[in-house]
């Protein structure tokens, strides 16, 4: 067991655009890739484009408008991936407090293991980071697909979490960590407390993550609803004029790239497609539908809630199992080239 698991129990947006151009590091990333690489790389934009197209699509919560002011990040934030050799946290967990029988929702937590399984397969790295509250649905999820020493949960008390955050810096310099991917994550809002989609402040059994972009890496944000971490890349009011709480809920801190998509684990799906059609064809497994089945079974088993009904069930924001599934077939097949 690694040092990091054992405490396992302000930019100005561009008011035009809409949109915040520099990272969290402070300058624009390039995936590694030298100038001719960079210019190669455009051949599969038009394909990307149709897959962040698809993952935008609205379930009611204004993500193709969103999407808009961070069209193109998809394919910046694949190209910075698709080269084997990074080394990434994979951070999610969105705990509901209200719901009957109170725990992590299931958009999230599968878009991020299938993060995960995608960067090892094309010999990256990745360790799946949440906190305590969320931490039944996360493991759940990562048993059997990821080793158990690149499970990491921050502990709920101040104390212990910043205990841990000082592991994570550990944890970070001796594996060579140069990314943090956030999905579905919840992070502060204006007045610093994070909310829910119904504003409600759920700073009590949130730990904060976001203090995971003070390790200096390439940010990458993946949500669906404004109060995610990396929506920061935004301008505020784009989120005010779209979101329902909008002025209260949306999240200050930015990514690098952000992916804005209908639920969050399409936007994690989106990514990984978005890589597959880059050339990373040992990844095909996750284009599956049977291994999202699979894996969301896993976290609905382990007490995962749907985040819209907060009910115990196997489905996603809401949706039916053939809406949320057409979305997942369709960027599978724009990225095989099928349509």
């Amino acid at each position: 067991m690694t040092e990091a698991m054992q405490y396992s129990p302000s930019r100005q947006g561009d008011r035009q655009s809409g949109v915040s151009h520099a990272g969290p590091g402070g300058a624009a990333h390039h995936g590694g890739i030298g100038p001719a690489a960079r210019i190669a790389s455009w051949r599969w934009k038009p394909r990307v484009a149709h897959i962040q197209n698809a993952a935008a699509a609205d379930v009611g919560r204004g993500s193709e408008t969103m999407m808009t002011f961070a069209r193109g990040d998809l394919f910046r934030a694949a190209r910075w991936l698709k080269t084997g050799g990074h080394r990434a946290m994979v951070v999610t967990g969105f705990y509901i407090p209200q719901a009957e029988h109170p725990a992590a929702e299931s958009d999230g937590p599968v878009g991020a293991i299938e993060l995960c399984e995608a960067l090892r397969a094309i010999g990256s790295d990745a360790w799946l980071v949440s906190d305590e509250p969320c931490e039944p649905v996360i493991r759940a999820g990562a048993l059997s697909r990821l080793p158990e020493d690149h499970v990491a949960i921050a502990p709920a008390d101040a104390q212990g979490f910043d205990e841990w955050i000082d592991a994570m810096h550990g944890l970070s310099d001796r594996n060579n960590i140069d990314t943090v991917i956030y999905i579905e994550r919840v992070g502060p809002a204006r007045d610093g407390n994070p909310r829910n989609m119904r504003g409600f402040d759920i700073d009590q059994w949130t730990a904060p993550l976001s203090r995971l972009t003070g390790l200096g890496l390439h940010v990458i944000g993946i949500g669906d609803g404004g109060n995610e971490i990396g929506m920061g890349r935004l301008d505020s009011v784009v989120i005010e004029d779209v979101v329902e709480h909008g002025e209260r809920i949306a999240c200050t801190v930015p990514a690098d790239e952000l992916i804005v998509s209908g639920t969050s684990n399409w936007g994690g799906h989106a990514l990984v497609c978005a890589m597959y059609a880059m050339g990373c064809r040992r990844i095909a497994p996750l284009l599956d539908i049977p291994w999202h089945q699979s894996v969301l079974a896993d976290v609905a088993r382990a007490g995962g809630l749907d985040g819209v009904t907060m009910r115990n069930t196997p489905t996603v924001d809401g949706l039916s199992e053939e809406r949320y599934y057409r979305q997942i077939r369709m960027m599978s097949d724009i990225a095989r080239g099928r349509c």
